[in-house]
């Protein structure tokens, strides 16, 4: 169908959209030069599909097999975009904001963020499986960004279809490292058809974001480059990105250095590095090594260059570890259960070693949470021994056993001098111990808050500089954290930096405490055959498995483990089976006087009153048991004796 024309182009936007809109409803085309050309295609190609404006929205989804299908097929994209979109929603959800991750035809792949804004129409429209082609559903966000292969902002009604005009989206499509579409990102909020922020280009930067995390997770086999003409954008979203074979020829680039060099990507992948740069490989890995930062000089200037990724599988030609006048200690030799054993068969633990080995795999932060006594530090060791870092070092690092006024000089190291009663030779830190390998910060949550800052530079500029000057050290370290305190409760309350939290919690694994486990028997089955020295088939008796299984551990699989260890010690050579005869005997009185608590609880109170008074009536039996004992008493229930001080006086007012 021909356009209509109409040469002036009203300045209020406003008001253009509505004198196109009234001109397509009247007439049935679309008016030529009122609209952003972009918009105006895509009305255009809107109609050309058969399109009507005041048609509702279709509400035909994929089944939930079929989504289960798509998501599979896209895992890999959908946890490269699941950082990003976690930023964006929880900046945005507040104002209403939703963002969606779709496949390279416009089908939703994913979608988080506030949707009480929308009616029940869209609300069914914008859930997963819901294709949002421009064919389907005219002018929109993801459907016309995927048409464009660009970025784009759509304001309210210059979407097709009036049911949506009450929203505006801004999109910009992702791509793989060959150029090739992947999906787009969204960012989808309530409109008053009023300018909007520059959304977009954050939208844009989450883009790169994937497309650098998706670049590196790719090309694991090959040496990857960050590049840019300014050596603050290293390591950045705005960084350019080369895969390079051990012998200098190209074999991707990113869209970002297609752009620095002013070159297609044709022009790059496949040459050589000395062709386009006049640098010899072996001269660039050897400099990158040394001094942690390279330059390539072309005719349109200089840039800056940075080592991130260098292949175990390579020879170790070029892999020396940075020169240091200090000594470097020789990593211990680690050992760790495998994850899958770790995990045993609690599904919730199973999901969690499951998203911090994926992570670690792209390179992002991991943080776990969990009691003390859960095995924090065990299933870190698990994760480095699992990523491909395992060859190099696990450096751990407990932040609250190190006193505030040391643990700066622990972490960053110190040269020769740097302050009185220092070294002679100066100390190598344990950020740069941990090069190549694996930095373990156990309690993070007890980190002094001027430490935090200078941490979440290092992580943000991958150098570090020891105390008492001297060059900076390029840093290549995977990251995971610990902590058994709630670190946003910490930021709520100002005792933790909000921008590290968020640098750290690229994927938060919970281990449950012990008692909250879902495969406790067999976790102790298990635990009790790694234990046993002479691999004898240990078994334990049913009457105690079950007290064992009733108890709440306090102390977690720490306490497990020195239960199991005892019982061990108190067998004889000849015995296969552990009973009450081999528990210690204040452990055994602990797991007696549950069972007399569980029996007192149940003929005291047969029938079921509300939580509140249950628990203030098991308190005041296990208090008279312990003949007023608030230690003994704390300890059987598991609790704090802070915690049983304010539960009494709930007992004294009750």
């Amino acid at each position: 169908m021909k356009k209509s024309t109409d040469s002036v182009l009203p300045t209020d936007p406003l008001h253009s959209v509505k004198v196109a809109r009234n001109r397509l409803v009247q007439e049935g085309e679309v008016p030529s030069g009122v609209l952003r050309s972009e918009i105006e295609d895509s009305w255009q190609r809107s109609v050309n599909a058969g399109l009507n404006c005041e048609a509702p929205l279709d509400l035909e989804n994929l089944s939930r097999d079929r989504i289960d299908t798509l998501q599979e097929k896209n895992r890999g994209l959908i946890e490269a975009a699941h950082p990003e979109i976690k930023q964006l929603v929880d900046y945005f959800s507040s104002d209403g904001g939703l963002v969606m991750l779709t496949d390279e035809s416009a089908t939703i792949l994913k979608i988080k963020g506030e949707t009480r804004h929308l009616d029940s129409a869209t609300r069914y429209a914008l859930a997963p499986g819901a294709n949002w082609g421009e064919e389907l559903r005219g002018t929109n966000g993801p459907g016309t960004a995927i048409v464009n292969r660009s970025p784009l902002m759509i304001r309210g009604n210059e979407h097709f279809l009036d049911s949506i005009g009450y929203l505006s989206c801004c999109s910009a499509p992702i791509t793989d490292p060959k150029g090739e579409l992947l999906g787009v990102l969204d960012l989808t909020s309530p409109t008053d058809n009023r300018d909007l922020p520059p959304n977009l280009s954050l939208v844009q930067q989450a883009v790169r974001s994937i497309e650098n995390r998706m670049f590196s997770g790719q090309f694991q086999q090959h040496i990857v480059l960050s590049v840019h003409s300014r050596p603050e954008y290293l390591r950045s979203s705005w960084q350019g990105m080369l895969a390079l074979e051990l012998d200098g020829h190209i074999q991707a680039a990113n869209e970002q250095i297609c752009q620095l060099l002013n070159r297609k990507r044709e022009q790059l992948v496949g040459r050589n590095l000395e062709e386009l740069f006049g640098v010899r490989p072996e001269v660039l890995l050897t400099d990158l090594h040394r001094k942690g930062r390279g330059q390539l000089r072309t005719r349109g200037g200089d840039f800056y260059c940075e080592l991130l990724h260098f292949p175990n599988s390579f020879p170790t030609t070029y892999k020396a570890p940075l020169k240091s006048n200090r000594s470097k200690p020789a990593p211990a030799p680690l050992n760790a259960p495998p994850l899958q054993e770790l995990a045993g068969q609690d599904p919730r633990l199973q999901k969690g070693v499951r998203m911090g080995s994926r992570a670690l795999s792209h390179e992002l932060p991991v943080l776990i949470q969990g009691e003390t006594g859960t095995g924090k530090e065990v299933m870190a060791k698990s994760l480095h021994l699992d990523s491909r870092r395992n060859s190099g070092p696990f450096v751990a690092v407990n932040c609250a056993s190190i006193p505030e006024g040391l643990i700066e000089s622990e972490l960053f190291g110190y040269r020769e001098g740097a302050f009185t009663g220092s070294r002679k030779g100066g100390m190598i830190g344990r950020l740069e111990q941990a090069q190549g390998g694996t930095l373990f910060l156990d309690e993070i949550g007890d980190m002094p808050l001027a430490l935090q800052a200078r941490l979440l530079r290092v992580l943000q500029e991958r150098t570090i500089a020891p105390l008492g000057g001297g060059d900076e050290i390029a840093l290549d370290i995977a990251v995971i954290c610990a902590s058994h305190r709630d670190l946003k409760a910490l930021v709520a309350e100002g005792l933790f930096r909000e921008d590290l939290y968020y640098r750290l919690n690229g994927v938060c694994l919970r281990i449950p405490a012990f008692r909250d486990r879902t495969d406790k028997a067999d976790f102790i089955r298990y635990f009790l055959q790694q234990l046993t020295p002479d691999g004898r088939q240990i078994e334990i008796a049913s009457e105690l498995m079950e007290q064992l299984l009733a108890y709440h551990w306090p102390g977690n699989i720490r306490q497990l483990e020195t239960t199991l260890r005892v019982a061990i010690a108190f067998m004889e050579p000849d015995e296969v089976e552990i009973n009450s005869c081999h528990i210690s005997d204040d452990f055994l009185e602990e797991l007696n006087s549950q069972g007399q608590s569980a029996e007192g609880n149940m003929s005291f109170n047969p029938v079921v009153g509300t939580l509140k008074t249950s628990e203030l009536l098991t308190i005041q039996q296990v208090l008279e048991q312990n003949e007023g004992n608030i230690s003994a008493t704390a300890t059987e229930l598991g609790i704090s004796r802070a915690t049983l001080y304010r539960k009494l006086k709930q007992l004294e007012g009750a």
